[in-house]
């Protein structure tokens, strides 16, 4: 019999826990999302918005014949993609409304709506956001014109009681949010976007972000908004070298988020925020590689590519990112243009993946104690450590108990 020294078995030993520390530390499960027909070279696939049940919307090529083209799909864990007839859709409610250009898709009952532009003004009107109630908000022209700089345009809103209409907001080019409440956010001065402003639907009160800031402008956006009323957005002042994310609310103010580790530029651009204060968007290596962020007030601002294992992926940003925590965006690697992700954090009790804890997680549970090869054979998407439910840092039959207690809590 072969025998290894005590040093060896030291280092093996050394190494297994490098290895588990590892995968315990990893706080994201990497799903990638690529476009619907895998083999063509020049494949894009983009994932926009998730909503708080899961399901992601966004814009992939997609073959039709001999052609490539692209479609609307929305997505969720279990089901995958599923292309829809209405273009590039960039927002999603939670009860499943899709919002793109000039239409509304309902995914449960497969209803696709054709909105109206409003007398006087001109296509293209794109939408941007619904909320749950079937408001969608967006942008329209005000010419049968070239519009590069983003400048001949207004904002835009549509619901089915009170049909389409602009907002009275001085310089305001586009709606990009809306709260189910009827809080609407948007923009100012064509694609630059100087400034942001956010809009109350009830009250018909509305004030400009830079407003809240003391300084000259240069730029302050706003760029997502929660029910309470919290926005998020980023600011640059003075030269514009340096450019800040920021999250104020009625309550607490103006909360400017600590700009990244010196291994990357002075310059956070958010893209979203969920109820918890986690912001997500996007931070720039020296090189200005663009690179995802996730950013909360315990951490700090994170690389997300540093927080998974993506298998040679790279993160270039985040769009989305809901109250369970679940991020979305895109990046590249592994062929064609650009693909997209999902980030899903680990869920003790989840073992079928599904983001919810309940007896359908029975069975999985019981394969991920018989062993990792049997549990990944049978659900190779899912992560076996929320088998480890006394986080321990073991996935074994201490965990039993405390996962019937988990079941009767739910």
């Amino acid at each position: 019999m072969t025998r290894t020294s005590p040093a060896a078995r030291i280092a093996a030993w050394c190494l297994v826990q490098a290895l588990a520390a590892t995968v315990v530390a990893e706080e994201y499960r990497f799903h990638l999302v690529d476009a619907f027909t895998t083999t063509y070279g020049l494949r894009e696939c983009y994932i926009y918005d998730i909503n708080n049940n899961g399901v992601a919307c966004g814009t992939s090529t997609y073959q039709y014949g001999s052609s490539i083209s692209y479609s609307g799909f929305y997505w969720s864990l279990a089901a995958g993609k599923t292309a829809v007839g209405i273009s590039w859709p960039h927002g999603i409610s939670d009860n499943g409304a899709l919002a793109g250009v000039a239409q509304l898709y309902d995914i449960p009952s497969g209803q696709l709506t054709t909105v109206p532009i409003v007398p006087g003004y001109y296509y293209p009107l794109v939408l941007s956001d619904v909320n749950d109630a079937g408001l969608a908000v967006g942008s329209m022209q005000i010419c049968n014109c070239s519009n590069s700089q983003g400048v001949l345009q207004v904002p835009y809103l549509w619901d089915a009681v009170n049909g389409a209409r602009t907002l009275p907001v001085p310089g305001a080019k586009g709606a990009s949010h809306v709260t189910n409440t009827g809080l609407v956010i948007g923009w100012t001065g064509g694609n630059s976007q100087p400034d942001g402003y956010v809009y109350d639907l009830e009250t018909g009160q509305y004030f400009y972000v830079s407003s809240l800031f003391a300084g000259p402008n240069i730029q302050t956006t706003v760029v997502d908004i929660e029910e309470d009323g919290t926005i998020v957005g980023n600011r640059r002042e003075q030269n514009g070298q340096v450019s800040y994310g920021y999250t104020w609310s009625p309550v607490s103010g103006v909360t400017l988020l600590p700009l990244p580790s010196p291994d990357y530029q002075p310059y956070v651009k958010p893209t979203s925020i969920n109820a918890h204060g986690v912001v997500v968007g996007t931070i720039f290596t020296p090189t200005a590689s663009s690179r995802a962020f996730v950013y909360d007030p315990g951490n700090g601002i994170r690389d997300l590519n540093l927080l998974t294992n993506t298998a040679g992926f790279t993160l270039m940003t985040a769009t989305a990112v809901n109250d369970a925590g679940w991020i979305v965006g895109y990046g590249y690697g592994g062929g064609g243009m650009y693909k997209s992700y999902v980030l899903v954090p680990p869920l003790a009790g989840d073992l079928n993946c599904d983001a919810a804890v309940d007896v359908l997680d029975i069975n999985p549970f019981i394969t991920a104690l018989s062993g990792p090869a049997a549990y990944a054979q049978q659900y190779p998407e899912c992560d076996i450590m929320n088998a480890d439910v006394n986080a321990d840092g073991n996935a074994d039959v201490l965990d039993i108990n405390p996962f019937v207690a988990l079941l009767s809590q739910n």
